[in-house]
């Protein structure tokens, strides 16, 4: 998903000189040999290719802390917590609030203490179903976005490996022959 045109044209401007560098360094070197030049076009060019996959790597790691710490299930308060609150109404609401917390956090249907301190299951209203559906919808597009860091960091490493490869190819090919060299050879004959 774009966000915003002029940063993505910008990144894909400097994603593309920097490949087409690693490219030509790579068949410069493979071509006159290691010379200071071609040497400084490789660095530069890879460490930008580098960044370019370390950022989306790092991108992918944050969103994915993010996705496990979104279903992480929330603890039920202990013993102590529970003999703090005065009132059993209070102790009802709290206990409500609770297993509601964990429905839309995770969808399963727990259980609360009612005023009588009997355990009965929570039962979700429509307001709570539609919560529920929001995290889910979140949680979807946090796990998308993490995959495709990911997809984007791959990118970049096998981009930067095929650049440096058919540089190294389009080196070994032999350059056309001169003009010069071609009119001596046909006039010997």
């Amino acid at each position: 998903m774009i966000e915003n045109p002029v940063d993505f044209i910008l990144n894909v401007a400097a994603g593309a000189v920097a490949l087409f560098c690693l490219f030509d360094g790579a068949r410069r070197l493979g071509a006159h040999g290691i010379h200071r030049r071609a040497m400084l076009l490789v660095l530069v060019s890879g460490v930008a290719c580098a960044l370019y996959g370390f950022f989306a790597y790092q991108r992918y790691g944050d969103l994915k802390v993010i996705v496990a710490e979104s279903q992480a299930k929330v603890g039920a308060p202990g013993k102590a917590a529970w003999s703090r609150v005065a009132s059993p109404e209070k102790r009802e609401m709290l206990s409500q609030a609770l297993a509601r917390r964990n429905f839309r956090a995770s969808g399963t249907l727990g259980p609360y203490v009612d005023r009588n301190g009997e355990t009965r299951t929570f039962a979700p209203t429509q307001e709570d179903l539609l919560a529920r559906d929001r995290v889910v919808a979140n949680n979807l597009r946090t796990e998308y976005a993490a995959r495709a860091s990911l997809a984007e960091a791959l990118l970049w490493l096998i981009a930067g490996i095929v650049a440096v490869v058919l540089g190294f190819a389009m080196s070994l090919d032999n350059p056309p022959a001169a003009k010069s060299a071609l009119g001596e050879t046909q006039e010997s004959s």
